[in-house]
């Protein structure tokens, strides 16, 4: 074995930043992705301990010299899109991209694989918060992505079973600097741009990205084969979420609360005349629900632990905004952006 981890996901938002702590950490690293422009944008070209690999998921023949002489993985690629036009990509994005690499995973020797999974893969959706050994209880989601997540999951689940050396690690609603693709944040994003009337009833664990990062780091170096850890923030409903945003902004917080059953009649009719509108039918679906969890074992187990939630979403405001992203909150302090 030559101490080489293979990141996958790299210019993604968990995934950029736990290339960058691993980077910092000293780590030998090689990165698995298309466009190796993307790299500069987050700025991790000419890092001694970094070595590019250009190569594609979706294609097989690429994928075994992308892993000689690795004996660690992290699988953090993936794409995160509930609008209809991204059916097709999601499911190539998200399953067919894990069965190739764990197909050819299974015909070498592996420390440990790491792979970024995701909580609709696991279940929930109640005011009750879930850990890792709840049912699984959303057959009835009729989410592409979620269905697509689900795949993956019973298919990680079969190639534990056959041998594979994984830790799978559960981050959830992630927040903070660095969201590039807008994979995570379109709703803050909204109501930033002062184009968010109303919300509905429903909430997320709300959490760092940087503390999801630091979460599969530590499924590496301290997370046992086979297990599975959630990791989070601090479980809030969207009236707390927007409650902490109006204090960070002074921007007032969207006073029309629905239900979501008005929601999904207003995502449905939003998405028949945008392809890529601010809400759509299954993104008001997901809002409808209390996305709660509990990483209290991620905590014992792994050591893992969460930074406060308002210091997160007001680094997430301050990097969009000082990228023109968004615009300047009137008053908000812009020294520490």
């Amino acid at each position: 074995m030559s101490n080489l981890t293979l990141v996958t996901g790299a210019t993604g938002f968990i995934g950029s930043h736990l290339t960058r702590l691993l980077l910092e950490k000293g780590e030998k690293i090689r990165i698995f992705l298309r466009n190796p422009v993307k790299l500069k944008v987050f700025g991790l070209h000419e890092k001694d301990n970094l070595e590019v690999f250009k190569g594609d998921l979706l294609k097989p023949e690429d994928i075994p010299a992308a892993l000689d002489g690795v004996d660690r993985l992290y699988h953090t690629a993936g794409f995160i899109s509930t609008y209809p036009k991204d059916k097709k990509k999601v499911q190539r994005l998200n399953v067919d991209i894990t069965t190739n690499l764990f197909e050819t995973c299974g015909k070498i020797e592996l420390k440990k694989i790491v792979y970024l999974a995701s909580i609709f893969a696991l279940g929930g959706g109640n005011r009750e918060p879930v850990d890792e050994d709840t049912s699984y209880n959303l057959d009835g989601l009729n989410i592409t992505y979620a269905r697509a997540k689900r795949s993956s999951e019973l298919y990680i689940r079969d190639k534990i079973r056959e041998g594979l050396p994984i830790v799978r690690i559960y981050p959830c609603y992630c927040y903070g600097p660095g969201d590039l693709n807008n994979s995570n944040t379109r709703l803050l994003l909204t109501y930033l741009d002062r184009k968010l009337p109303g919300y509905i009833h429903g909430g997320q664990n709300v959490m760092d990205v940087r503390d999801a990062a630091r979460g599969l780091y530590l499924g590496m170096t301290k997370g046992k084969i086979g297990e599975k850890y959630i990791v989070g923030g601090m479980n809030l409903s969207y009236d707390d979420i927007f409650s902490l945003l109006e204090g960070i902004t002074g921007y007032p917080k969207p006073r029309i609360r629905m239900s979501k059953r008005t929601g999904k009649f207003m995502g449905y009719l939003n998405q028949m005349v945008s392809l890529s509108p601010i809400i759509d039918k299954d993104a008001a679906e997901l809002m409808g629900h209390f996305w709660y969890y509990d990483d209290t074992k991620a905590r014992k187990e792994l050591g893992y632990s969460s930074r406060p939630v308002a210091d997160t979403l007001r680094e997430a405001v301050q990097w969009f905004c000082s990228r023109g992203i968004a615009p300047w909150p009137p008053g908000m302090d812009k020294s520490r952006s």
